[in-house]
């Protein structure tokens, strides 16, 4: 099982993944008291989704991903790219006004990511880690497909991510938790992009398999198509925990 390595999604997941709400960036950059020209990094960077928003703000950001394949399809010339994780990400002692994790830091190792998140920030400044969830009450394909997923593989947890991050954030004694911040929004997607997305989704191609993640994958298809299902309103909660380093 090879959880955590995109380099088989890297297409999908950047046919398909959806970004997040501008406004909602703009009021965690007032938290985090950035401002355009500030140097920011992006750990965890994936394709570039959350990169290319941070640079469009203006930030000065250093995207920070260790995949290869993801790395390539980061399509931002305003930022820099760096081969790197959360527990090293290779950047100077106090060099960042601002870290951020976009759908990433479920993957790392704790005990040792908060401290390279401290060590690379100046002092009293925050690391902000956010994720965007479905939202299955919203829609009822998303519900209909969270079903399927639990008939062909009864064992994936789809609920995974939810932990107590405002108490790991604390865990290590680097960060104080500061607040959690939340925004519903919606994307709208087309038939072959929500196929996409699951395509993109490397813990459950995992666990399921080659076999059991077609036959899945097959099921959708036939019911989107079934019920002439032509474009999915996609409802996400997008949720931020932000912690300032000591």
């Amino acid at each position: 099982m090879n959880i955590g390595d995109f380099s088989r999604q890297a297409d999908a997941y950047e046919r398909s993944r959806p970004g997040y709400p501008l406004d909602f960036f703009k009021r965690l950059m007032i938290l985090a008291e950035v401002e355009p020209g500030d140097l920011v990094a992006d750990v965890g960077a994936g394709t570039g989704i959350s990169t290319r928003l941070l640079s469009g703000l203006g930030l000065h950001v250093t995207a920070i991903e260790p995949n290869a394949s993801m790395r390539a399809k980061g399509n931002d010339s305003r930022a820099t790219w760096v081969d790197g994780t959360f527990e090293s990400t290779g950047l100077p002692d106090a060099s960042q006004d601002w870290t951020v994790a976009a759908q990433a830091f479920h993957w790392a190792d704790v005990p040792r990511a908060l401290p390279e998140m401290r060590r690379i920030l100046q002092p009293g400044r925050l690391f902000t880690m956010l994720w965007n969830d479905r939202a299955m009450e919203h829609s009822e394909v998303l519900r209909w497909t969270s079903e399927a997923i639990q008939r062909h593989v009864p064992e994936f947890d789809e609920a995974y991510r939810n932990r107590p991050w405002d108490e790991i954030l604390e865990s290590t004694g680097d960060f104080q938790f500061v607040q959690k911040d939340s925004e519903l929004h919606i994307v709208p997607m087309s038939r072959e992009r929500f196929l996409d997305l699951w395509k993109s989704h490397n813990r459950l191609n995992n666990i399921a398999g080659p076999e059991r993640f077609e036959s899945f994958h097959s099921e959708l298809l036939n019911y989107l198509v079934e019920h002439r299902i032509d474009t999915i309103d996609v409802a996400y909660h997008c949720q931020a925990w932000s912690a300032r380093s000591l």
